[in-house]
């Protein structure tokens, strides 16, 4: 029988954009796996599939799932603020879990950080921490109290939810006009309000003329999320309202602050239902659309009424859902999001597009996955890139939830390894066997590590576990693993196969390339 080799080469091309026509760079899926992190030694990115490793660190104190993750200019002190409004703080090493209070009537509505304080949005009110460099307290109702100027309630507006939790209504955000700007609703029309302060005693503790609505929108539209566009402040802005219905199409609009004669530009017409984040990355503003059901979008926007998604440093995922205001980040040219898999199998995760080196391709990995362990209605809220550490391995802090729980995870060589990949579906287009799967890898066999090899057949219609590698059954801390007969069982396919390896236990077992599959095809049986 005629004998082939197939050769995993590499992984940079990230998810194939297709289930079956993949690039011999892509690979089928993933959940926590990370080519940009490094070996160990050397500290270079490897370009490998390396498992993220990450573990719990929240206390008592999170009862509900974090929506925004806040740091600060005047300190080392890490915030989280919960979609039940309470206020979390942490010390630098993501320890020393304290509850500073509860916003009363909050869902985690909005949260930035701006002149001095912490503000923090309720269902109808602000609240704001500070100052942060004197003796901090929280204070509640500071909207329509005197402290800023006994503005109007606002209204709490019921916005589409994902996986149970609703998109934040008074998103926050803090523009280089000096104020700090609240979405809003009213009657029906989306609007922006600013909160503006000054210094009497410490700084940003006097009101300066902040204002409620201080833009109105077109009627229908709910803003979920702001950004700075040079002097622009960007809102995005949904019609759509309804789970089931598509209403209308999200819009961008750009509004230069100072501007009181024509007000905004837009709406710039976007692609899927409704939007939920935007991130500007090194001047690049990325778009994030969707749908409750499944599906998220990276646009970009180009300029006047021109949005791409068909650049490289675009994509489509059918997977996940688009990402919470206070779920996305960016490490260099890299863009993080949260949300979830249901392919291959459940999870609350991270994705990210593009790498934190210009020169690598920009694929779609997913690198991060959470603690969770319900796999029901997994979906991670906000996320952010906190710890200044090594840029061999940038770490985020990551919020998530599920039906049962909630959570905050952080990076830790302790943590417990949940990590998998599949390359390629590889068709060989007539019946085969596959006879050995060489398998390098980066660090010896020892104590800790875990790799299960599973070998799935014809579209995934069998799977095998394969072998298991650990030092249980490789005790001679072997460096490369060759798995063939006899120990290797009877895997004869008619079409394609793939290769996945999970990863488990708490100490890396870093994979090299290439990984070697050698096959036998059957001479055609057919008879004329």
């Amino acid at each position: 029988m005629p004998r082939k080799t197939v050769e995993i080469s590499s992984i940079l091309g990230g998810w194939g954009q297709t289930q079956y026509q993949t690039g011999k760079t892509e690979i089928d899926s993933s959940i926590g796996i990370d080519p940009d992190l490094s070996i160990g030694t050397p500290v270079k990115t490897s370009g490998l599939p390396i498992p993220a490793q990450y573990a719990d660190f929240q206390g008592a104190n999170v009862t509900s799932p974090a929506m925004w993750l806040i740091t600060t200019p005047k300190g080392s002190t890490v915030y989280a603020y919960l979609a039940n409004g309470r206020f979390i703080e942490y010390n630098s090493a993501l320890g020393g879990e304290n509850l500073i209070g509860t916003v009363a009537n909050s869902s985690g509505n909005g949260a930035s950080y701006y002149n001095n304080y912490v503000y923090l949005s309720g269902n109808t009110d602000v609240a704001r921490y500070g100052p942060l460099d004197g003796a901090a307290a929280l204070v509640e109702n500071v909207w329509t109290g005197a402290t800023l100027g006994s503005q109007t309630a606002m209204t709490n507006t019921t916005y589409p939810s994902i996986r149970g939790v609703s998109l934040p209504n008074h998103v926050m955000y803090p523009h280089g006009d000096l104020n700090l700007y609240v979405a809003d609703v009213l009657n029906g029309q989306g609007v922006l309000h600013a909160i503006t302060t000054q210094k009497t005693t410490d700084e940003g503790d006097t009101n300066n003329a902040s204002a409620y609505n201080v833009l109105d929108l077109p009627w229908g539209y709910q803003p979920v999320d702001m950004e700075s566009w040079g002097l622009d402040v960007a809102v995005l802005a949904n019609q759509t309202t309804n789970a089931n219905i598509n209403q209308g199409k999200p819009g961008m609009f750009f509004w230069e602050t100072t501007d009181t004669d024509s007000f905004y530009r837009g709406p710039v017409p976007l692609p899927d239902t409704f939007g939920t984040a935007l991130v500007n990355i090194n001047g690049e503003l990325k778009i994030f659309t969707g749908n409750t059901q499944g599906g998220v979008r990276i646009s970009k926007y180009i300029g006047g009424e021109l949005i791409s998604d068909r650049s490289p440093d675009t994509e489509f995922l059918e997977d996940s859902a688009p990402p919470f205001a206070g779920a996305t980040d960016a490490y260099g040219g890299r863009v993080v999001f949260g949300g979830y898999t249901e392919y291959p199998e459940s999870s609350a995760s991270v994705w990210a597009l593009g790498s934190k080196k210009g020169k690598l391709p920009i694929g779609l990995h997913n690198i991060m996955r959470a603690t969770s362990t319900d796999a029901t209605n997994q979906i991670v809220t906000s996320l952010k890139f906190i710890e200044q550490t090594s840029a061999a391995s940038p770490k985020m802090v990551v919020g998530w939830r599920d039906n049962t729980t909630q959570g905050l995870d952080k990076s830790s060589a302790s943590g417990t390894i949940n990590s998998m990949w599949r390359t390629r579906y590889v068709s060989v287009g007539e019946k085969f066997q596959i006879k050995e799967i060489h398998i390098p890898l980066g660090k010896a066999v020892a104590a800790n590590m875990e790799l299960e090899v599973v070998v799935g057949l014809d579209d995934e219609s069998s799977t095998t576990s394969v072998k298991t590698i650990n030092n249980t059954n490789y005790t001679e801390s072997e460096r490369k693993v060759v798995l063939k007969k006899p120990e290797l069982p009877n895997l004869i396919g008619e079409n394609n196969f793939y290769i996945e390896f999970n990863h488990g236990l708490t100490t890396t077992l870093p994979q090299l390339l290439p990984i070697r599959v050698e096959l036998e095809t059957f001479e055609d049986e057919t008879s004329d």
